[in-house]
């Protein structure tokens, strides 16, 4: 006799209540970690224009755990209310806690959770958390969802160069395991003239990553790109292929 599963049990909505005070509860260990020295290091490395506390990366992934720990039995419901007003605050920081606390909880994440980081994905301001909601929260709808794609290949066209770093960047979990590289390649396509450095490092990033494991497939889609794609770009994805085929793709 085959045993049914039991259903599982609707998790309540989040309480306001609860839900403001884990953001204040981040926001307040954010402040605690800034230095003026993180400030200096975060505009050299993001711009003079970025928003952000002074937090070095290791202490701003200590106060995403520690708000894993705290919201663990909430599961994505309460992830997802508590991320909202971290994102939109545009605050460096508080996206990356964000993207830390909902990418906690990845094995619920699906192909219709897209909307909503698709909406945070239009206020994007900074490479770091470009790259956080695409590898933490943007691969994961993707994998649910390979459709998508579609998706990402508009998100290259856009003015905004962190929403085209992150439509390329969205690929790097899934080719570091071999795999969805022929979805990531039409995606890159889009972009391998792009005039912005931070995309031509997103673009090639992902190209080193899947060369890893395809490399004969990887070097074939450079093959053409020779003299017409940056060189930042090309030095990036030929980074780890053989001296050979580096000398191939680089010469002048």
């Amino acid at each position: 006799m085959t045993q049914r599963s039991r259903a599982t049990p609707p998790v309540p909505a989040p309480s306001p209540e609860v839900v403001r005070r884990l953001v204040q509860d981040v926001q307040q260990r954010l402040r605690g970690a800034a230095t003026e020295q993180g400030v200096a290091e975060a505009r050299r490395n993001y711009g003079p224009e970025v928003r952000c506390y002074g937090v070095t990366g290791a202490d701003v992934h200590r106060v995403g755990m520690e708000m894993v720990r705290q919201m663990r039995t909430g599961g994505l419901a309460l992830a997802l209310e508590v991320a909202e007003p971290l994102w939109r605050s545009g605050m460096l920081e508080e996206g990356l806690v964000a993207a830390q606390v909902v990418g906690a909880m990845g094995r619920y994440i699906g192909g219709e959770q897209f909307e909503p980081f698709e909406r945070w994905a239009a206020t994007l301001t900074a490479a770091a958390t470009a790259d956080g909601l695409a590898t933490q929260l943007i691969a994961r709808t993707l994998t649910a969802r390979p459709s998508l794609v579609n998706r990402l290949r508009e998100w290259t066209h856009s003015p905004n160069p962190f929403l085209r770093r992150a439509a390329v960047m969205s690929f790097v979990p899934m080719v570091r395991e071999g795999r969805f590289l022929t979805d990531a390649l039409s995606v890159i396509a889009q972009v391998m003239t792009d005039e912005d450095p931070q995309v031509q490092e997103g673009a090639g990033l992902v190209l080193m990553e899947a060369s890893r494991l395809q490399e004969g497939r990887v070097l074939e889609f450079l093959r053409p790109w020779k003299g017409k794609s940056p060189r930042r770009l090309l030095a990036r994805a030929a980074q780890k292929l053989t001296a050979a085929q580096r000398a191939e793709v680089l010469s002048d």
